[in-house]
């Protein structure tokens, strides 16, 4: 009899214990940056309690782990709270391995490279990401296994359009991101968003009363995005420079923030100031030269009024659009026509979403490429010079800049 009591009370703890480790791994992980990537690293997760965590970390190839006090972030409509860690004065080009609370599962992180003299990096670059969660992971799991360096996606995350009701959907990113942009051997991509129409309640900030450009506007209007992405942060639009070769210029496309005015002067006062960097690329959700949409429609055409010329001014190569839900390359334009010494502007947000019929591409006079199909870009920044493959969900290439006869690869 004691024996079975023993039994049964050693099946319970048991239980009890899993119960309680299950209830203390996180939700779901994100690492993105908001200081230089080359010796910085932004690690969040989400969890319940209010109490503050503590991740593990070490160099990669050390034996004894340093703990890291989270701050705890309220995560919006829900009794989750987020944990963030931001590590500074990291080392160039190395990786970091990292253990979240209530888990033995080992991960590990790369900072960036000082300089692009010896290596170059791999971008993973899409937008619209997820009407579906299995067409988001499914993309997700392509982009994983071209093993980027990390990922950038230019609006519409989620579809949650800033409302409570909606809650699920920014979930089901967040699991998606924390079990499908991983490498085989457990690196973690980190990721750079911009913000869409469908982070906003109504899609745009003038569909809501009492606009001001204010943090607590924007942040009323597009909580999930205010909430849980660290960078860009407010008011939206931000840079995120890689020592002095790569500056990500991320802007909003009349979400929170209108184009004229403000913004469109911190993007000229921006590019000016980073003449000396290698590459300068902005990123942001309606494109100005779209694939699907009208070409006279007002946020394109704001778009090709104020930022294409400030482009064009400061020597910008190539720039990402998205939100029309297909594939897009444009002939290098300036001037609003084609010319071998413009932009090259690539997109068009197809990343998990329906795919959208295209224009006609012999009629349409700026798109040298496009097709209705889920899709990502792939950019490769070596020294000065940049190229590109477009690689479809089935891991198919079918684009590539500058063009070449790349065989289809599937895996």
């Amino acid at each position: 009899m004691n024996k079975l009591i023993l039994s049964s009370f050693t099946l319970i703890f048991f239980v009890f214990t899993a119960v309680s480790q299950a209830q203390n791994t996180p939700y779901a992980f994100y690492l993105t940056w908001n200081q230089d990537p080359t010796t910085s690293m932004v690690v969040d997760w989400h969890s319940d309690g209010l109490q503050s965590q503590q991740l593990n970390i070490r160099r990669k190839g050390t034996a004894n782990w340093s703990q890291m006090e989270s701050d705890v972030l309220p995560y919006p409509f829900s009794e989750r709270v987020v944990h963030r860690v931001s590590l500074l004065n990291l080392r160039p080009d190395t990786a970091y391995e990292i253990q979240f609370p209530g888990s033995n599962e080992v991960y590990y992180f790369s900072t960036m490279p000082s300089n692009l003299n010896e290596k170059s990096i791999k971008i993973a670059i899409g937008g619209d990401a997820m009407h579906r969660k299995e067409w988001f992971e499914k993309t997700n799991r392509v982009v994983s296994f071209f093993e980027p360096d990390f990922v950038i996606i230019g609006g519409d995350m989620a579809y949650e359009n800033g409302i409570a009701e909606n809650i699920q959907r920014i979930y089901d990113w967040f699991e998606g991101y924390s079990n499908t942009l991983i490498t085989a051997d457990n690196r973690i991509l980190p990721c750079v968003v911009a913000i869409g129409n469908h982070e906003v309640v109504g899609g745009y900030y003038s569909r809501n009363p009492g606009f001001e450009q204010k943090n607590s506007f924007r942040k009323r209007i597009a909580p999930y995005f205010y909430g849980l992405f660290a960078f860009p942060g407010q008011p939206g639009y931000n840079v995120l420079d890689f020592g002095d070769y790569l500056s990500l210029i991320i802007l909003d496309t009349e979400h929170s923030n209108p184009i004229p005015g403000v913004q469109t002067q911190w993007l000229a006062k921006t590019l000016e100031e980073r003449t000396h960097v290698l590459h300068r690329i902005p990123i942001y959700h309606v494109p100005g030269f779209p694939s699907v949409r009208n070409y006279e429609d007002i946020t394109q055409t704001m778009v090709r009024e104020h930022w294409v010329p400030l482009f064009e001014k400061s020597g910008v190569r190539i720039a990402f659009e998205n939100h029309d839900h297909a594939y897009k390359r444009t002939y290098p334009i300036r001037n609003l026509q084609r010319d071998q010494s413009g932009v090259i502007y690539v997109g068009d947000g197809s990343w998990g979403v329906g795919e959208r019929p295209i224009h006609d591409v012999e009629n349409t006079w700026y798109l040298k490429r496009a097709q209705s199909v889920k899709a990502f870009t792939l950019l490769t920044l070596e020294g000065p010079q940049f190229n590109l493959i477009s690689v479809d969900e089935n891991g198919r290439i079918i684009d590539s800049y500058p063009e070449s006869p790349l065989p289809y690869r599937s895996h």
